[in-house]
């Protein structure tokens, strides 16, 4: 039993209920009220200095910040999110699919106080959940511009990229957000990974010893230089010991 199967053991019973329901549908209501301009996005992001000013809500509002400005593309990504968020939630139950979004959102918030004068958004937890997805249904294709079929497994290898590339190149504020949106993947895929890279190791070092091996004769003559690599019809004999060819042992039964 690793130790998240002991937490849904032991906490499994608080779940909150419902919650892809709950993020999307905040999602599409914060969309249409940014949209009429009854409120502005700016009021709804993660500012830790806002925060310890008295604004509290932010910390659970710029969960709720749309994915898109656009009408047509924000309905895509709420399509293609709930399609994701669904099928981890049927694979984890609610209780992990909740843990890993409240971790992604917990480690967000706390790192918002690092950089307590930028706006934190929910980009990069959102794409966490994609992470997640590819490692568990690396095969599953989606239509790229409604034409292209593309396997998730190479949506999460870019997306994987942009982060690095964030990590690299970024500011500070983005390499922040990036780290602690990875915090939910490393707990739930670390050790699977690890695992994985030690496999391929150890897989790599047999083939490199298996072909070592390869050219390594297991009979070679003490005698002259011939071996059963080089001389693969010839017969060897061992005395005392030592390995000798036929043509050996037949030229020292001559000499005698």
């Amino acid at each position: 039993m690793n130790f998240l199967d002991h937490f849904e053991k032991k906490y499994g019973k608080w779940t909150f209920p419902h919650l892809l329901a709950v993020l999307l549908s905040s999602q599409a209501m914060v969309f249409f009220a940014v949209f009429t301009g009854v409120v502005r996005v700016e009021q709804l992001l993660l500012n830790a200095q806002q925060v310890l000013s008295g604004e509290i809500w932010r910390v659970l509002t710029f969960m709720a910040v749309p994915m898109a400005d656009s009408p047509l593309w924000f309905a895509i990504g709420l399509y293609v999110t709930y399609l994701i968020g669904s099928s981890l939630e049927r694979e984890w139950g609610e209780y992990r699919f909740g843990l890993f979004l409240g971790l992604g959102w917990f480690c967000t918030v706390m790192a918002s106080f690092l950089i307590p004068g930028f706006f934190v958004s929910n980009t990069f937890i959102m794409g966490s959940l994609t992470l997640a997805f590819a490692r568990l249904f690396p095969d599953v294709e989606f239509l790229l511009f409604f034409v292209v079929p593309v396997k998730v497994k190479y949506i999460g290898w870019v997306l994987w990229g942009f982060y690095a590339l964030e990590l690299v190149a970024g500011p500070l504020p983005a390499k922040i957000q990036v780290l602690a949106a990875v915090v939910p993947y490393g707990v739930f895929f670390g050790a699977e990974v690890v695992g994985g890279m030690k496999q391929k190791r150890r897989s790599a070092a047999y083939k490199q010893q298996v072909k070592a091996d390869a050219g390594t004769p297991f009979h070679q003559c003490a005698t002259c230089p011939r071996n059963d690599l080089a001389d693969p019809d010839l017969a060897f004999r061992y005395e005392e010991g030592a390995c000798v060819c036929e043509i050996c042992l037949k030229e020292r039964k001559v000499s005698i």
